[in-house]
């Protein structure tokens, strides 16, 4: 199966270097190459949160992921029972960020579990079409992966659930007498220590922005050293200046504005990003918080108090667990959400 996935990244790999340098596609992915340009069109017009630059993103990411070495890797640090009995495990995604379900199929895949997907509305295109590229290389795939529109209507044995925290209170208690995996809310953060380059302040807008800063691993609030100048990041904003062709985007950040200007609320702002000084952890849409420290191992204290709402903290030499600059969307295989081995929780 390992093999399968390999092929998968293989294809996402050559679909990702046709869009940037119009390179040639292999025959063999020919089939369904022109079907995915029409696939990605398609998800740009009935979701405008999903801007073309971003599924490519998504794409990058697991075309880099996707491949046979990382993928032996990283599962034989488990023990697999392959004589176990298959369990059916249904996973409910969430669909703020494209395929962001796609980690928790691939483990339950590996594992040698059964899947019964319930895909979001927001984002029921993508993955549906990957699937078709993997049976098509295993058909017995087809067996082990199933779609649904209700899950009342289904048996599973294990569920796997990712929502806000108002949704997880109804997870919890409808799935009360099965094995739950239940991912709740969170935000990133960054920690600057004045002497970023300018290279890391173009990609810690990357950070903020990819996928108009709609998932857990983009950067909603950062902390800075007193006195600070925010324009040496605002004015790298640029790279990320495609959100403003997002309506819904724009209306978050109009909204925000009008808001912060009428309660006489002191900002700072350029044409699509607002900073806002804030204790708080989770920023709306458009808008990043940010909070002075004067001293970096108080802060580190802090935050590490703090670590139940932090998805990610982009930082250099501050901490062990921390992020490279541009990089929180591209996740490791060993990097779990909300850090629980999905793995560990099917076996």
């Amino acid at each position: 199966m390992i093999k399968t996935f390999d092929e998968l990244g293989h294809f996402l790999r050559k679909f990702k270097k046709f869009y940037a340098y119009n390179k040639y596609i292999p025959q063999r992915f020919k089939k369904f190459f022109s079907d995915f340009q029409k696939i990605i069109q398609k998800i740009t017009i009935v979701n405008s949160w999903f801007r073309k630059k971003d599924l490519l993103t998504t794409i990058d990411q697991w075309g880099k992921i996707l491949k046979e070495e990382k993928l032996e890797s990283w599962i034989k640090r488990y023990s697999l029972n392959k004589k176990k009995k298959s369990k059916k495990v249904l996973v409910i995604m969430p669909g703020n960020i494209p395929i962001v379900g796609f980690h928790d199929f691939l483990c339950v895949l590996l594992s040698g579990h059964n899947i019964i997907i319930k895909l979001s509305e927001e984002d029921n295109l993508l993955l549906p079409f990957l699937c078709k590229i993997i049976t098509h290389q295993k058909p017995m795939l087809k067996h082990k992966i199933r779609f649904t529109n209700n899950i009342f209507h289904e048996k599973f044995d294990y569920v796997i659930a990712s929502g806000n925290n108002n949704t997880a209170r109804y997870f919890e208690y409808y799935f009360r007498k099965h094995p739950l995996l239940l991912r709740k809310r969170k935000t990133s953060i960054a920690v600057l220590q004045g002497n970023e380059k300018e290279k890391e302040l173009i990609d810690l807008n990357k950070d903020i922005l990819t996928y108009s800063g709609r998932g857990c691993r983009n950067v909603g609030k950062i902390f800075l050293p007193y006195n600070y100048d925010l324009h040496l990041i605002l004015e790298k904003s640029f790279v990320s200046e495609y959100v403003t062709k997002n309506y819904k985007y724009i209306d978050n950040y109009k909204y925000c504005l009008s808001i912060y200007t009428m309660n006489k609320i002191s900002i700072q702002k350029n044409h699509f990003l607002i900073f806002k000084e804030e204790n708080n952890y989770y920023s709306p849409i458009s808008v990043v918080y940010y909070e002075f420290y004067d001293n970096l191992n108080q802060l580190r204290e802090i935050i590490l108090k703090n670590d139940q709402y932090i998805q990610c903290i982009v930082s250099k030499n501050f901490l062990k667990k921390e992020v490279d600059f541009g990089k929180t969307q591209y996740p490791k295989l060993e990097d779990y959400a909300d850090g629980i081995d999905t793995i560990q929780f099917l076996n």
